[in-house]
C-alpha cells in the first residue's frame, strides 16, 4: 500500500506544468501574426516596384493642398513606400529574421522557457527601431501601427512571467 502512495508522488512530481491560459492564447495569436507576417514580407518585396512609387508621387503632385492631413499621409506614404523600394532586399531579410525570432521565442514560451522572451523582445522592438530609422518621419502610420501591437504584446507577455522559468 505504501509503495503505490509513493509511486503517485513521483507521477505528480514529474508531470509537465500545464500552459497557463492567457500565455496559451498569445503564443497562438503569435503564430498567427508570424504566418501574416511572413506572408506580407515577401509580398511587399514582390510588390515593390518603381512604377508604383511614381504613380504615388503623380497622384501627390495633383493634391491642391499642401498644408491638411491628407498631404501630410500621402507625404508620409510615399516616402515609406520609396524607402520600401530603395531597401527592399534589406527590409525582407531583417523582417524574415526578426519574425523568426518572434516564433522561436513564442515556441520556446510555450515550453515556459524564459529565456524565449527575450527572444521575442528582440524579434518584436528590433524591427519597429529599424523602421523607425529608415523613415524621416515619426507620425508614419505603419510605423504608429507597429509600435503600437509591439508594444501591446511586449505588456502582454510581460504579464505572463511569472509563469516561465530560468531553463
Amino acid at each position: 500500500m505504501e509503495n503505490s502512495y509513493q509511486t503517485n508522488d513521483v507521477l505528480t512530481e514529474h508531470r509537465p506544468k500545464e500552459l497557463p491560459g492567457m500565455l496559451n492564447v498569445l503564443t497562438i495569436l503569435t503564430f498567427i501574426g508570424c504566418g501574416i507576417s511572413y506572408i506580407f514580407s515577401i509580398w511587399g518585396y514582390v510588390s515593390s516596384t518603381a512604377e508604383k512609387l511614381a504613380e504615388a508621387q503623380e497622384k501627390r503632385a495633383q493634391l491642391s493642398d499642401n498644408s491638411g492631413f491628407a498631404a501630410k499621409l500621402l507625404d508620409d506614404s510615399i516616402n515609406a513606400a520609396r524607402v520600401s523600394y530603395d531597401y527592399k532586399t534589406l527590409l525582407l531579410i531583417t523582417n524574415l529574421i526578426f519574425i523568426t525570432l518572434c516564433l522561436i521565442g513564442a515556441l520556446q514560451m510555450r515550453k515556459l522557457k524564459r529565456s524565449g522572451y527575450f527572444i521575442y523582445l528582440i524579434g518584436e522592438l528590433a524591427p519597429v527601431f529599424l523602421l523607425a530609422g529608415l523613415l524621416s518621419s515619426p507620425t508614419n502610420i505603419s510605423l504608429m501601427f507597429s509600435l503600437f501591437f509591439a508594444v501591446l504584446f511586449v505588456i502582454l507577455y510581460s504579464t505572463q512571467l511569472k509563469y516561465l522559468q530560468n531553463k
